[in-house]
């Protein structure tokens, strides 16, 4: 599968940056965008490789501008079969129920769920017009499972799956698309040292490798059979990639939310 571009968010660092990074490698023009500076850093390093980067510093949480930046960037753009990855998240503050921050939870959705599907929505009709698109969001912890720790955060995720399952739908009669919520693990970044600082507990880890691989795999891939689906990075995901059989729904292979 070729891609004309990538676009992922939260690329300034962590496992956005590893994507970036990855998929530039594979030859892929990618355009990052982070809240962060160091997004810019992001893109030197592609540069500095010999392979195309452009790189934007936006905050997600200021979708209006989010609309308008993206908007503004892609229609001076050429490119027409995108990938999006989904990526920048921001975790917020322990969740105490007896001070509850109605302005924190703001912050949190607004970034994790409307931020980012604001800048896919941005692009969403150059990639109805050209009928493809290949999208993925990141799910997290909480998304599947009671979260109390990090209260806004678990509820953000879980919006996210239920829109990408909505997303699939839609987009499913309008083209060949791919929409997948990519739960990657507890990843050794910065987001988890704040998660284990606050006293989380944190069973087991997964290298970065996991996620850049399904990243890269779900990207360039011809055929996806689980699109809309929430899936965990070590799920038996790669059998289901270049496969046009329909999943057996009484498989085990199941949405991680409602298995047993």
């Amino acid at each position: 599968m070729n891609l004309d571009l990538v676009v992922i968010t939260g690329a300034g660092r962590g496992i956005g940056r590893a994507i970036a990074l990855e998929i530039a490698n594979c030859g892929i023009p990618v355009f990052c965008v982070s809240k962060s500076d160091s997004v810019k850093e992001t893109e030197a390093i592609i540069r500095s490789s010999g392979k195309i980067a452009d790189s934007l510093i936006l905050d997600l949480g200021d979708y209006e501008r989010t609309k308008y930046e993206i908007g503004n960037w892609i229609k001076n753009k050429n490119y027409r079969r995108i990938g999006v990855v989904l990526a920048a998240s921001v975790l917020g503050s322990k969740f105490e129920i007896e001070n509850f921050n109605p302005a924190e939870w703001a912050e949190v959705m607004n970034v994790n769920l409307i931020g980012n599907f604001t800048l896919l929505g941005a692009l969403l009709p150059r990639m109805i017009d050209n009928k493809f698109g290949r999208i993925i969001a990141f799910s997290g912890g909480g998304s599947a499972y009671a979260y109390p720790i990090f209260s806004a955060y678990s509820a953000s995720k879980t919006a996210v799956v239920r829109t990408v399952e909505n997303f699939a739908e839609i987009l499913k009669e309008k083209g060949d698309f791919a929409v997948a919520a990519l739960a990657p693990g507890a990843v050794e970044t910065d987001m988890l040292k704040k998660v284990k600082s606050f006293g989380a507990e944190v069973k087991t880890t997964v290298d970065i490798s996991e996620p850049v691989n399904f990243a890269r795999e779900f990207l360039l891939s011809d055929v996806c059979n689980f699109s809309g689906r929430f899936v965990h990075v070590r799920d038996v995901w790669k059998e289901h990639l270049n496969n046009e059989n329909e999943i057996d729904n009484n498989d085990k292979w199941k949405l991680r939310r409602i298995e047993k």
